[in-house]
């Protein structure tokens, strides 16, 4: 392979990389925005409230109306289970993901509270969609996904990661395309020719 081949391949390599962790900081930021945003809930008082236009992006919602277990389900990642399930009167336009099993009382109450995001934009969309459909239903574009419970509340770790996340990206840029294309400055033949040998100690 010629040395410029190995350069191309490894300039490509290096911006998988970089693509990577800037992958991760842009996932991170827009819950790193919730925490620090509103502490007071937007209401969602039925249906017509329920629009991109007025909920864009991850909002702080408490949602109001009864919750539907008619074709709820339980699935795993990661170790962890989740519930979930939909709420009266918006049909499958809102889907709603609870941490574990939905106690009893939960399932009485008239309101959700919890993050509020477009169902497409949660990570694990795909197969909370494909669940759907092993039930016979459809989730629809322009539907919601509720994350119950989960409220802004900012943490350590997570600053942490981000601003650990940019250092690193900022680091492997600087490593990657300044530090190894300096390299040893070299000295010219000729100069070493013309350099006087070095004299010997005297004994």
């Amino acid at each position: 392979m010629s040395l410029f081949r190995k350069r191309l391949w490894l300039t490509a390599l290096q911006l998988l990389v970089l693509a990577f962790v800037a992958w991760i900081v842009h996932v991170q930021i827009p819950d790193l925005l919730y925490d620090l945003g509103a502490k007071q809930p937007v209401v969602v008082a039925g249906p017509k409230h329920l629009t991109a236009e007025r909920l864009p992006g991850t909002t702080f919602v408490a949602i109001e109306g009864e919750a539907d277990f008619t074709h709820a389900f339980t699935y795993h990642r990661y170790g962890l289970s989740y519930t979930c399930f939909r709420i009266a009167p918006y049909g499958p336009r809102l889907v709603v993901r609870a941490d574990g099993k939905v106690p009893d009382e939960r399932k009485k109450l008239g309101r959700f509270v919890g993050k509020l995001r477009p169902f497409d934009r949660h990570p694990f969309a795909s197969r909370i969609r494909k669940c759907f459909a092993q039930n016979g239903l459809e989730v629809p574009e322009g539907a919601f996904l509720l994350l119950l419970d989960d409220v802004p509340k900012l943490s350590g770790w997570q600053v942490g990661a981000v601003l650990s996340a940019c250092v690193l990206w900022l680091a492997m840029f600087y490593v990657f395309f300044f530090v190894h294309r300096k390299g040893p400055a070299r000295v010219p033949p000729a100069a070493l020719l013309d350099a006087e040998p070095p004299i010997p100690p005297h004994v």
